[in-house]
């Protein structure tokens, strides 16, 4: 099994029955040397990671692709994380009422 979401990938780490995740996140690829348009694909940034840990990997990436090379502060940066991982932690929790899953 797959979960896949507009930005990410979790691929179970080394059997279906693994608790370990891989996380592959959506990033821009543009050939050097080349003026080919840059294409999109899945990269693979960790192995075998928790479902909780690849969440808040998640959340991270999505501030850096929102805000690419703008600086913000860490002040609003933690709110943009807190409120992505509360978003995502509700959507695992409206799906599965278990909230042991995100420990």
């Amino acid at each position: 099994m797959i979960i896949e979401e507009k930005d990410f990938r979790l691929i179970p780490s080394t059997n279906t029955a693994s608790d370990y995740w891989d996380l592959e996140l959506l990033v821009s690829i543009k050939p050097k040397g080349t003026d080919a348009a840059a294409r999109t694909d899945f990269k693979n940034v960790g192995y075998g990671l928790s479902l909780c840990s690849a969440i808040k990997r998640i959340c991270n990436y999505r501030i850096q692709h929102r805000h690419k090379e703008e600086n913000i502060s860490l002040v609003q940066y933690l709110k943009e994380y807190t409120s992505l991982l509360a978003e995502l932690k509700e959507a695992l929790l409206d799906k599965t009422n278990s909230p042991q899953l995100l420990d």
